[in-house]
C-alpha cells in the first residue's frame, strides 16, 4: 500500500527543495565566475550613464503597469468586484514583493490580503496561485513563440509541442465541453488575450530594462537577448529562489556565449536594483502605509429588482438567468462564455441610454461582451442609434384576449382544430398538480422523440418549476395526454412549456391555448404571448436551415399580432459571437440551477417580480 502525500507534506518538501538549490545555484555559478573579478563588474555598474538608468526606469515602470492589468483582468475573471486603480496598485506591490522574496504564491497572498481586507485569506491565495500559474503559461508561450520564430534557437520542435498544447488548451477553454471540470471557472477567449497581451508588455518592458543596462559594445541584439532573459527567467521562477537568483544568471551566460560575462553580469546587477530592489522597497512601503478602504456602507433594506412587466421574467427561477444591476435600473441577464446578454424589454423605463451604458460596463467588468436578445424595435433603435449593429432574430405572437374572437374569418382553421378535438372526446382542465408523475411520464416521451429540451430563455421541465406557472392540461380516457404552462403577471399571460405524448389526437394543443386565451379574457389580462419563433431576415435565411416552421405554423392558427425582436452587439463580429453562443446555449443547456423553490401551490401568486436571487460569482458556487 502506497502513502498518500497531504497538500502540506507536498508544500514542505517544494521549500526543502528551495532551500537546497538556491546554495547550490550560488556555488555553481560562482565556480563557473571564478575568473572574473568583482572589481571589474562594479566598475562597469558605476559606468552606466544616465541615460541608460533612465530608460532602465521607463521600461520598469510600464513593466509594472502591465503586472497591475493582470490583476485586473484575474479580478474581472474571478468576481471579485475589485477593479480599477485598486487591482492595479494591489497587483504592483504584490509582484514587486513576491518576486523578489521568493514563494509567490505564498508572500503575493498575504501582500493582497493587506490591501485587499473585504476579501479572505483563501480567496487572496487562489488569485496568487491563479497568477502564478497564468503568467507562467504566458511565459511558456511566448518564449516557444520566440523560440519557434527564430530559426537560429534550437529545441524548435519543443517549442511547437507547447504551442500546440497551448492551442488545444485554449480552444477547450473557449469551447467549454461539457466534460470539462468546473467549466464555469475556465478563462474565456477575451481574458486569455487580455493577459497575453499584459504579460507580453510585462516580458518586453522588463527585457526592454536589461538590454538598456548593457554596456554599447557589448549589448547583444533585442531580438538575441529577448528568448535567452525568457528562458531565464522561467528556470528562475521554477527554481523557487528569491528574485531567481543563480538560475536566472546560468540560463543568461548559457545562452548568450558571444557576450562577455562582465558586463553581462554588470547588466543584470544594475537590473537586479532597477527591477528587483527598488520596487520591492516600494511595493513594502505601500503595504505597509497605503490606507485601509473606507468600510462599505450599510446595506439598505431589501427590496424587489424593478424588472419589466413581462411575464417572462419568471425565467430566473430555474438559475440561468438572473437581475443585473444595470444603475438605477434592472434587467434580467444570462451569461455565455463570451457574452453577458439581456433578454426581453430589459429596462422598464427612462433613461435607456444610461442603462445601455451600464450594461457595457457591467460586461466589461466580467471580460464579457454586452448583448440584447430578443430586444423590441423601440430598443433595437436606440442601440442602433448608439452604433451597436443589430439583425432581426424572432417574431413574437402576442393576442389580445379581449378582442379575440374565435368567430373571425381568420380563425377558421383554429375553429376546425377545435371541432376535431371535441370529436375525439379531449377535454382540458386548469390547475393540475406539477408533481403528477404523469406529467413527468409525458415530459419524458416527448424529449425522446424531440431530442431534448431547449434551454437558457426557454422553460425547461422541473415540478417545482412547473409549480409556479398556469398549467392546463388535456385528458383523453381518463388520462392526461398533453399539458402547456403559462408564465403569469397581472399585465400579461406568456407561454412557456408544452408537451404532449406521442398518440395525439389532431387539435389537442390547440384546444390548451384556446382556453387559456378564455381564461385570459375572463380575468381581463391585456396582453397574452405565445412566445417567440426563428425569424431571420430573407438574405440570412436563404444560406440557414429554417427552424421552428412548424411552431410558427402552429401559432399562426391563432392570428396573432407578430412583433419583430432583435439581437443587438456592439460590432458585427461581437453579434456573430453573440448569435453562436446564445444559440449552443439554447440548443444545448447544462443542468438546471434553481434559485427559488415554490410551494405546491397550483397557481402562481403573480409576484413573479419578486422571486429572483442573483447567481453567485464563480468562486463561490460549489464544485
Amino acid at each position: 500500500m502506497t502513502a498518500r502525500i497531504g497538500p502540506r507534506a507536498a508544500r514542505a518538501a517544494k521549500a526543502a527543495v528551495t532551500l537546497c538549490a538556491v546554495p547550490l545555484l550560488v556555488w555553481l555559478m560562482a565556480q563557473r565566475l571564478a575568473h572574473i573579478e568583482p572589481e571589474a563588474v562594479l566598475d562597469a555598474v558605476f559606468a552606466t550613464s544616465a541615460t541608460q538608468w533612465m530608460l532602465a526606469l521607463a521600461a520598469v515602470t510600464v513593466s509594472f503597469l502591465a503586472v497591475g492589468g493582470q490583476e485586473r483582468v484575474l479580478h474581472r475573471h474571478l468576481g471579485t468586484g475589485i477593479g480599477g486603480a485598486r487591482a492595479f496598485a494591489t497587483g504592483m506591490a504584490a509582484g514587486a514583493v513576491s518576486q523578489t522574496a521568493g514563494f509567490g504564491p505564498v508572500t503575493g497572498a498575504f501582500v493582497r490580503w493587506r490591501l485587499l481586507p473585504e476579501l479572505s485569506l483563501w480567496q487572496v491565495t487562489r488569485i496568487s496561485t491563479a497568477l502564478t500559474v497564468a503568467f507562467l503559461s504566458s511565459l511558456a508561450l511566448l518564449a516557444a513563440l520566440v523560440v519557434a520564430g527564430l530559426q537560429t534557437m534550437p529545441h524548435a520542435p519543443l517549442a511547437w509541442a507547447i504551442l500546440i498544447a497551448f492551442g488545444l488548451l485554449a480552444g477547450l477553454s473557449v469551447l467549454r465541453p461539457r466534460w470539462l471540470p468546473r467549466p464555469a471557472l475556465w478563462p474565456n477567449g477575451i481574458t486569455i488575450l487580455a493577459f497575453l497581451f499584459w504579460a507580453t508588455l510585462d516580458l518586453c518592458a522588463l527585457s526592454l530594462a536589461l538590454w538598456a543596462l548593457f554596456p554599447a559594445i557589448a549589448a547583444p541584439p533585442f531580438a538575441t537577448l529577448l528568448p535567452a532573459v525568457l528562458l531565464a527567467l522561467a528556470a528562475g521562477l521554477a527554481s523557487g529562489a528569491p528574485a531567481g537568483v543563480g538560475a536566472f544568471e546560468m540560463v543568461l551566460i548559457l545562452l548568450l556565449p558571444d557576450t562577455p560575462e562582465e558586463p553581462l553580469l554588470a547588466a543584470v546587477l544594475a537590473w537586479r536594483a532597477v527591477f528587483y530592489a527598488l520596487p520591492a522597497l516600494a511595493g513594502l512601503v505601500w503595504t505597509a502605509l497605503a490606507p485601509k478602504p473606507r468600510p462599505a456602507a450599510p446595506p439598505a433594506p431589501p427590496h424587489p429588482p424593478r424588472l419589466s412587466q413581462q411575464a417572462e421574467t419568471a425565467l430566473a427561477r430555474q438559475g440561468t438567468l438572473a437581475p443585473l444591476r444595470t444603475g438605477p435600473q434592472t434587467c434580467l441577464a444570462g451569461r455565455t462564455p463570451h457574452v453577458l446578454a439581456s433578454l426581453l424589454h430589459p429596462f422598464p423605463g427612462p433613461p435607456q441610454t444610461a442603462s445601455l451604458i451600464a450594461l457595457a460596463q457591467a460586461a466589461r467588468a466580467e471580460n464579457r461582451i454586452p448583448a440584447l436578445y430578443k430586444a423590441p424595435p423601440r430598443l433595437a433603435a436606440l442601440a442602433r442609434s448608439t452604433g451597436q449593429r443589430t439583425i432581426r432574430i424572432a417574431a413574437e405572437a402576442v393576442i389580445t384576449p379581449a378582442t379575440f374572437d374565435p368567430a373571425r374569418p381568420a380563425l377558421a382553421g383554429l375553429r376546425r382544430k377545435l371541432r376535431k378535438t371535441a370529436a375525439a372526446g379531449i377535454s382540458v382542465t386548469c390547475g393540475h398538480d406539477a408533481y403528477d408523475p404523469a406529467l413527468a411520464r409525458i415530459h419524458a416521451d416527448w424529449g425522446a422523440r424531440h431530442g431534448g429540451e431547449r434551454g437558457f430563455s426557454m422553460g425547461r421541465f422541473c415540478p417545482a418549476y412547473l409549480a409556479g406557472q398556469r398549467l392546463y392540461v388535456a385528458w383523453s380516457g381518463g388520462q392526461p395526454i398533453a399539458f402547456a404552462s403559462f408564465h403569469i403577471h397581472p399585465r400579461e399571460w406568456t407561454l412557456d412549456l408544452m408537451r404532449h405524448a406521442q398518440a395525439l389526437p389532431d387539435g389537442t394543443m390547440h384546444s390548451l391555448i384556446a382556453a387559456a386565451i378564455a381564461d385570459a379574457a375572463r380575468a381581463r389580462i391585456p396582453r397574452l404571448s405565445l412566445a417567440a419563433v426563428p425569424a431571420l431576415p430573407r438574405a440570412l435565411s436563404r444560406f440557414l436551415p429554417e427552424q421552428g416552421a412548424g411552431l410558427a405554423r402552429f401559432k399562426a392558427t391563432f392570428a396573432p399580432a407578430w412583433e419583430p425582436r432583435y439581437l443587438c452587439a456592439p460590432s458585427w463580429p461581437a453579434l456573430a459571437l453573440a448569435a453562436a453562443e446564445l444559440h449552443r446555449a439554447i440548443r444545448h443547456p447544462g443542468s438546471l440551477q434553481p434559485q427559488v423553490a415554490p410551494s405546491r401551490a397550483p397557481f402562481h401568486d403573480h409576484d413573479a417580480d419578486y422571486e429572483f436571487a442573483t447567481v453567485a460569482a464563480p468562486w463561490h458556487r460549489k464544485a
